[in-house]
């Protein structure tokens, strides 16, 4: 049989890439991610799929591809499968899947691993995998969020629920690392309990062999606005099939981009899968600009706060306001999420380590009646470096405040004459949905009442730029395929895939707009 793949999610849609590679015996996923999307169709903050039923609600939406023995076990309520075999997507898969190829640790290319059964290998670089269990033992419990270590469900006939086993210690998930060794710092926590009611079972991260099967795979480090994001070759019987994940040209890491077209443009690529985010944009902001931009910004502020608004996790963003701290001689502030992510860095990158020590990083000491086991923790760790509301108040303009809209409650117990005339720098991506928008506006409400000045709004034609996008433009996607050749192109992670019929027309290069669930023999 011809190798051949199925683009499951990612088919004309931003995010929520799951791609099935078959070839042979071989059985491998690109990514599996969270089709946010479609999920926000359904979902909101305070409407989430019910733990109770496991996978019913997802499947009965479309938001799962009915795949059997795909997913958790523990997840299944009886029945499940009969309700859900007639769909047109339906397969059984048995158990032989091999590997799930995980390009970054942005949740719409891995968030619906945590519905995976635990005994599939996960591949990823070592930060992705630090930044995804920071993620996990930081976030609110909840079976949507078990990417590295999950609890058990059984049913309960009496209820007909699906219930947390009790007193049953976590299960870790299989993690190999595209890395030649494990740092021992990595291991120790990896295998650490996340609270303190239960144990944890499961083995440390093993680094990747380069092989999935007898298949070769191959990575390359690319630029995106999260750190450790791969791009991912797979041999196959007709050639290598490609995968770019998400990349851009304009990034700290530019250079691993334009080495991955170099490396690409020789290796005779059957099928390039490839990202289309920002198909029909061509505007151009550069990290450079946005720290040039917040620079000027912050030395006109003398003796008055900033606060830096960033997304969680793009921690290129964070350096370039580290950086600005520097310069400008006051402290960077974060919350304790962010602390505790960048130690997990620090596990696995010489640079982080380096970033980790720098003493202008104070930790905001914002109140809680109850802080997590781990934040406990943390604040023990920072107790030296730990900043009250009262110290920057009494001096606004020795400090640089990581927040969003998230915090902005913390904010009240700082004096109110400290926050008049501050600057608000908002470096964030404009709203992409309604309930993004009305969040935005809500932002600005406090901003206002607050008295601070914000900068970077989005909806500002006069803005000054403070957000640089994860994604390349059209002009620089168009140079980058036509420089690899690859005999075909499929379009994912695009709204907008039509555009590369008429990007790349005149050329020999085959575009293919797939279906959600068509096989396409490569």
């Amino acid at each position: 049989m011809a190798p051949q793949l199925v683009v499951f999610g990612g088919a004309g849609e931003i995010g929520g890439n799951k791609i099935l590679i078959q070839d042979g015996s071989v059985r491998l996923w690109l990514d599996f991610g969270t089709p946010f999307g479609r999920y926000k169709a359904f979902f909101n903050e305070y409407l989430k799929p019910r733990a109770t039923r496991g996978l019913w609600d997802l499947l009965a939406l479309g938001l799962l591809p009915p795949l059997r023995g795909l997913y958790r076990e523990d997840l299944a309520l009886p029945g499940l499968w009969e309700r859900f075999a007639g769909g047109g997507m339906h397969q059984d898969l048995g158990s032989a899947i091999d590997a799930v190829l995980i390009t970054h640790a942005h949740l719409d290319h891995l968030g619906d691993v945590a519905f995976l059964d635990p005994g599939i290998p996960l591949v990823a670089s070592p930060i992705t995998a630090a930044v995804v269990r920071a993620m996990q033992v930081t976030g609110a419990p909840s079976f949507t969020h078990e990417w590295c270590y999950l609890t058990r469900r059984v049913w309960d006939a009496g209820s007909r629920t699906l219930q947390v086993e009790k007193n049953a210690p976590h299960q870790g998930r299989r993690f190999y690392l595209l890395a030649d060794s494990v740092p021992r710092e990595l291991q120790a926590w990896w295998l650490d309990p996340p609270g303190r009611s239960r144990e944890l079972n499961g083995s440390p991260p093993e680094p990747f062999p380069g092989r999935v099967g007898d298949r070769s795979v191959r990575w390359w480090p690319v630029d995106h606005s999260i750190p450790g994001a791969v791009a991912f070759a797979v041999e196959t019987q007709a050639g290598w099939v490609a995968y770019t994940g998400d990349l851009r040209f304009h990034g700290r890491e530019q250079v691993a981009s334009e080495v991955l077209r170099a490396d690409w443009a020789q290796l005779e690529i059957a099928v390039l899968l490839c990202e289309g985010t920002r198909l029909g944009e061509n505007t151009r902001v550069t990290e450079e600009q946005v720290f040039e931009t917040a620079l000027d910004l912050t030395r006109q502020a003398v003796g008055r706060l900033v606060i830096a608004d960033f997304a969680p996790r793009n921690l290129e963003r964070f350096q370039t306001f580290l950086e600005v701290a520097r310069q400008t001689k006051r402290c960077l502030v974060i919350q304790p999420r962010d602390a505790y992510l960048l130690e997990a860095m620090a596990r696995v990158s010489s640079a982080f380590q380096e970033i980790h020590g720098d003493s202008r990083i104070r930790l905001h000491n914002d109140p809680k009646a109850r802080p997590d086991p781990w934040e406990q923790d943390l604040r023990e760790r920072w107790r030296s470096r730990i900043v009250e509301p009262s110290e920057i108040s009494k001096d606004p303009g020795a400090y640089i405040l990581c927040c969003s809209l998230l915090d902005m409650n913390d904010l009240l117990d700082i004096d109110p004459a400290s926050l008049k005339g501050g600057i608000y720098l908002y470096s964030n991506s404009k709203a992409y949905d309604e309930e993004q928008a009305v969040d935005l506006e809500r932002l600005r409400q406090w901003v206002r009442h607050l008295r601070m000045r914000m900068e970077g709004d989005p909806d500002d034609p006069h803005a000054r730029p403070l957000h640089a996008s994860g994604h390349a433009g059209e002009m620089e996607l168009a140079d980058f395929v036509q420089a690899v050749r690859p005999r075909v192109l499929v379009s994912v992670h695009a709204e907008r895939p039509e555009r590369w019929r008429e990007i790349l027309g005149g050329t020999n290069i085959q575009v293919w707009i797939p279906e959600p669930g068509q096989a396409i023999l490569i």
